[in-house]
């Protein structure tokens, strides 16, 4: 009986789902004609249309009413005419009729309801319904002059210029926020209320485990905490205008404060922001002004928000009275009406700055100059008041950043490094270094000398791409105690009007150099000192710092310096890596030795930054070679976890195709004007990365002399195997798992040669043998894999190699064709069910020249001659890190009376060949 009773309830619940009619709960409140009026009846809703009882509405409105439900019709006397309707009733049947007019009268329950769209039309009103407070607006269409809101209770007399929004569906609308807008279509103006009770601030009171302070103190407190909202959105734009979009289209934004203070409105303490908001593309920028007033009532535990917003300049003295008008036009009760008009609108020079808006045009002889100083890097500049500060960057002492925007377009940026070189050869090394990227247009190029407010400049101008986009370089350098200066304008997508060229040579000639500042900052605090024995590099780190290996490949070394006063918002990294690519030292600083982060990461193995390259920018940069090593050092700005912003410097060291790397970073509150703001700090990471430096140790060089490469976690491996196997094994090759940080090794040349997985503790010197798999049963489990790969040729010989871990695969297309050869590395990786077994391509020299020529002939459809690097011998260099990586060629090319290096990746998993970059000959000149 249960069973039949609940089905029977489901049932019910279907059949009565199935009509899409919901009345609305009860306490109704409809507003008209002035007055705020209790309803009885409820809202009907049919698929998003919505009836009024006819009976209670026509008291309401002022009319009298006749129905006749038999002949269902319904007659309506106004005063002044008497009109008659046939009514309906809700069949949910007649939906689906074409021509159906759903706007009269309907019949429901036996009783005439009136649909909004009949009210609308037949009484020239606009009818608004906020379904959550259970209001309802009944207003006129034309000559709107007050508006009372049902939900908190305040009047508003409508200024006669001056127009509610009523756009939207009919419950869209939400009296919580209420829009009114310019009859001139300049300006919007929209109120908000926010209305709290006892719950709201016992929640308050949870959040801050605060118990016993008065309800108005929390109340205060939620205030506060709404402002963060907006401080929220200044981060969010501060990114923005930092570091761009992230869409395609180099899109930015930016805002400006320009007064922010406190007022008194309606007898309370109020918040007045007056800022402006900018978006910008390639094509269009659009800045828009905004007034933001805060009103937090206690009395009525009502926090009220009025957003004024409008087009850039639109603060003319007409709209600055209109707006007055409305903030006065605010009537809540129980507090004083306001009379005064805003301060801040009596300002006229921060109305003309936020007219002008975020970047104003450089034009007239009105520019107003500002003074920048640099003390840490003795120099000073003037700049127009207009330029906003932009990306900063001085935690390190040897090598400083700072930039101002101009506009959308433009920035002006001051980069300073110490130099140890002859200064004439400095200079000269920058601008060849220049003129040898591939992105610069050579035509573009315009370098001279000249002579500025009384001193000597080096200059160069250039045109640069980047993919689709242009961008048009001046920079200026100069040399004052053992500083290289160099003041660029940077000008995106078009090149600089007059007036900012102007304004930039201004700049220029403005540069003065200071004496430095006496240094009385003292620190007692004592370093210790690191050595890496093994690989000759070195660094120290104060004694209360705590130094942790942190690597995460056998093959290589990475350390954390922990400062435990700022272990969250300072990182200092140094990490080992590895070239996946042959080339010379003049060759790798030409393709890294820029402002491309992201080339170093796609073309190194382990190679590590704390940074991405979406929200990265790379501010200066200053590289070297030495006894052909290269060093290479970049201050970087970026965001990190968090969308927090980060000021960072890393050092990239190259020696013998290994790369040893620096890394550090701290977060932007710690610094002011992108310096550290605590000196004693500042000094420690000066220290640390000044030390940071390569030694010939004796270990090294020993090394060195052996040709051994490997890590020493791998070198001890193979020393602890050949004392269990025998002196004549050797580790061919190790890498570290990913899924639980086992180590896999591949021992060659002893009876039990294979592939083994290992747990290694390298501090404790403990190895424990998981599982292996011989290599003459790797080499077996190959075979059918390579017949299954060549299922549709004619397999003439599979020769195995036991010892190199290789086999080796003749076969023709047919009886008929010619036999070719291939030779394949095995690779052997843990399964759930043991061991996985991979085939990588074993070229030789000869092989892998033939199928970089194939590929560039198909690549460029011509006959294309290829000169390999001097001495490249891929298998051997990358045979104990991870040999079946894909790696790097740097090829030379001539085909069809040109001539150029393409930049090969070679993948052997895949056995394929593509084209990373390109450089034409005369660009290398």
């Amino acid at each position: 009986m249960k069973k039949i009773l609940l089905l029977f309830i489901i049932l019910i619940s279907i059949v009565m789902l199935s009509f899409s009619v919901t009345f609305a709960g009860t306490n109704l409140n409809l507003y008209y004609n002035g007055k705020i009026h209790a309803l009885k009846s409820t809202v009907v809703n049919k698929n998003d249309k919505y009836y009024l009882e006819a009976d209670e509405m026509a008291q309401i409105l002022g009319v009298k009413l006749k129905g006749d439900l038999s002949n269902q019709i319904l007659t309506i006397d106004d005063g002044k005419t008497t009109s008659t309707y046939s009514a309906r009733p809700l069949d949910y049947s007649i939906a689906a009729v074409k021509n159906y007019n759903p706007n009269i009268p309907q019949i429901i329950n036996q009783k005439f309801y009136l649909p909004f769209e009949f009210i609308e039309e037949k009484f020239n009103l606009t009818v608004k319904y906020d379904e959550e407070s259970g209001s309802i607006y009944f207003l006129e269409n034309e000559n709107l002059k007050t508006f009372k809101n049902i939900t908190h209770g305040y009047l508003l007399n409508i200024p006669s210029q001056i127009s509610i929004d009523l756009s939207g569906s009919h419950n869209a609308f939400n009296d919580n926020s209420v829009v009114l807008v310019d009859n001139n279509g300049e300006f919007s103006y929209t109120i908000t209320c926010d209305k709290l009770d006892a719950t709201s601030i016992a929640g308050m009171r949870l959040i801050l485990n605060d118990f016993t302070s008065p309800d108005e103190e929390i109340f205060n407190a939620i205030s506060d905490y709404a402002k963060s909202y907006f401080r929220a959105m200044q981060a969010l734009y501060k990114n923005e205008f930092l570091f761009g979009g992230t869409d395609a289209a180099l899109s930015e934004s930016n805002m400006k404060i320009f007064a922010d203070y406190t007022d008194i409105l309606y007898g309370q303490p109020s918040d007045v922001v007056l800022y402006n908001t900018i978006k910008s593309d390639r094509l269009f920028s659009i800045e828009e002004t905004h007034i933001m007033i805060t009103v937090p009532i206690y009395s009525k535990l009502s926090i009220y928000t009025i957003n004024i917003a409008g087009k850039r300049g639109f603060l003319t003295s007409e709209n600055i009275v209109k707006i007055n008008e409305l903030v006065n036009a605010l009537k809540i009760p129980d507090l004083p009406n306001n009379k005064n008009s805003l301060k801040i609108l009596n300002d006229k020079k921060t109305v003309k700055d936020a007219n002008l808006g975020i970047y104003p045009a450089l034009s007239g002889g009105n520019i107003e100059y500002i003074e920048y100083q640099n003390p840490q890097q003795n120099y000073k500049i003037q700049y127009p008041s207009s330029f906003v500060p932009y990306l900063q960057n001085s935690i390190i002492e040897s090598l400083d950043y700072t930039s101002f925007k101009i506009d959308y377009n433009n920035y002006v940026s001051i980069s300073v490094e110490t130099i140890q070189d002859d200064p004439d050869t400095c200079i000269k090394n920058k601008l060849n270094f220049i003129k040898s990227s591939p992105s610069v247009k050579t035509d573009s190029v315009e370098e001279g000398k000249t002579s500025l407010s009384g001193k000597t400049f080096h200059y160069i101008k250039y045109e640069t791409k980047d993919v689709s986009d242009s961008y048009f370089i001046q920079d200026y350098y100069t040399i004052y105690n053992s500083r290289l200066y160099k003041i660029e304008l940077n000008s995106k997508l078009i090149k600089p009007s007059e007036a900012i060229a102007n304004e930039f040579l201004k700049i220029v000639k403005s540069i003065e150099f200071t004496k430095p500042e006496a240094n009385n900052f003292s620190t007692e605090t004592g370093f210790k000192k690191f050595l890496n024995e093994y690989e000759g590099y070195s660094f120290s780190y104060p004694e209360s710092w705590e130094l942790k290996n942190t690597s995460t490949d056998i093959n290589f070394d990475r350390f954390s310096i922990v400062c435990p006063e700022y272990s969250g918002p300072l990182d200092i990294c140094i990490n080992e890596s590895e070239f996946l690519i042959d080339a010379s030292a003049g060759e790798l600083l030409r393709l890294f030795g820029g402002n491309n982060a992201e080339l170093l990461t796609n073309y190194a193995a382990n190679y590590y930054a704390p940074y991405g390259t979406k929200n990265t920018k790379i501010l200066n940069t200053s590289a070297k070679i030495e006894n052909d090593i290269i060093y290479i050092y970049r201050l970087i700005n970026f965001l990190g976890e968090g969308q927090r912003h980060k000021l960072g410097y890393s050092v990239d060291i190259i020696r013998d195709g290994k790369i040893y790397s620096l890394f550090l970073s701290v977060s932007d509150y710690l610094c002011t004007d992108g310096s550290l703001a605590d000196k004693e700090l500042s000094k420690a990471i000066n220290t640390i990365v000044n030390s940071f430096t390569l030694e010939e140790t004796e270990e090294y060089l020993k090394r060195k002399s052996a040709g051994e490469t490997r890590n020493q976690k791998v070198v001890f491996l193979e020393n602890c195997f050949k004392l269990i196997l025998g002196r004549s094994t050797t580790l061919t090759h190790a890498k570290t798992l990913n899924s639980n940080d086992d180590i896999l090794i591949q021992l060659s040349n002893c009876k039990e040669a294979g592939t083994y997985r290992l747990k290694f503790d390298y501090e404790n010197k403990n190895f424990e043998i998981i599982s292996v798999i011989l290599q003459k049963d790797a080499v077996k489990s190959s075979e059918p894999k390579l017949k299954e790969m060549y299922g549709s040729k004619l397999i003439h010989r599979i020769t195995p190699d036991y010892d190199n871990m290789t086999v080796t695969i003749r076969y023709s297309d047919g009886i008929d064709m010619p036999v070719l050869e291939k030779s394949y590395f095995i690779d052997v990786l843990p399964s759930e069910d043991g061991f996985d077994i991979f085939l990588a391509r074993n070229y030789t020299y000869s092989e892998l020249k033939s199928k970089c020529t194939s590929y560039l002939e198909n690549y460029l459809l011509t006959n294309v001659e290829v000169q390999f690097p001097k001495e490249y011998n891929q298998p051997v260099k990358y045979s104990s890190k991870g040999r079946y990586e894909a790696h790097f060629i740097n090829v030379f090319a001539r085909y069809s009376n040109k001539s150029g290096y393409f930049l090969l990746k070679i993948d052997p998993m895949a056995d394929s060949v593509s084209a990373i970059g390109f450089v034409p000959t005369d660009e290398t000149k």
